[in-house]
């Protein structure tokens, strides 16, 4: 493959390594040809209120659109249970992130830099960089959180340069695409409460 153009302002790390073992894509190609995108120019129904599906890899659930027959965007809509966490990842993708539904915080960091806290609650909007670690958290004990993530999959999948990693803490149970997580709790003071202080 030759080198990299010089202009290029892609980070370094995203071609350190090739964790194979710590890949979400085989399993979240499988969740999407066994529950297919929903398609067409809109999504019919409520963000807040449609039904969702496990993602066991990802602990949390989760559905997929591909609207309007776009290449580069792609988006899906995640809920995190009462006072759960999703996984601790990292993607080589774009994400915006709007919060759809709840409250709650979210801890991001590159490898080897300190942790940050995004508090969220319905109406925001973030974005973790590209290749950081991240991870959700739902601050509330009764009432699920969801979020609406839209991502440029179609291209990054399109250049090879795709892929979504779990965090070493993150220990998965289980073979194949049909796994599950423990999805280890980021370990920060934000993570258990103290004030994020300036971001």
């Amino acid at each position: 493959m030759g080198e990299w153009p010089e202009d290029w302002d892609m980070p370094d790390q995203v071609f350190v390594r090739d964790n194979v073992d710590a890949s979400e894509i085989a399993a979240r190609d499988e969740f999407n040809r066994n529950n297919p995108p929903i398609r067409g120019l809109s999504v019919p129904g409520d963000l807040r209120t449609i039904e969702l599906i496990k993602r066991p890899w990802r602990n949390n659930k989760g559905l997929w659109f591909e609207l309007a027959e776009n290449r580069v965007l792609s988006s899906h809509l995640a809920e995190l249970a009462p006072g759960g966490n999703s996984v601790r990842h990292r993607h080589t993708t774009e994400a915006v992130i709007y919060i759809v539904k709840g409250r709650g915080y979210s801890i991001v960091n590159y490898e080897g830099e300190e942790e940050q806290r995004i508090d969220w609650q319905e109406g925001t909007l973030f974005s973790p960089p590209v290749w950081a670690w991240h991870q959700h958290f739902n601050a509330d004990p009764d009432e699920t959180a969801r979020y609406l993530a839209i991502q440029d999959t179609g291209l990054i999948r399109h250049m090879r340069f795709h892929q979504i990693e779990r965090h070493p803490t993150q220990l998965k149970e289980g073979g194949g695409t049909d796994y599950s997580v423990n999805a280890v709790p980021a370990e920060t003071r934000e993570a258990v409460g103290e004030p994020a202080g300036e971001q």
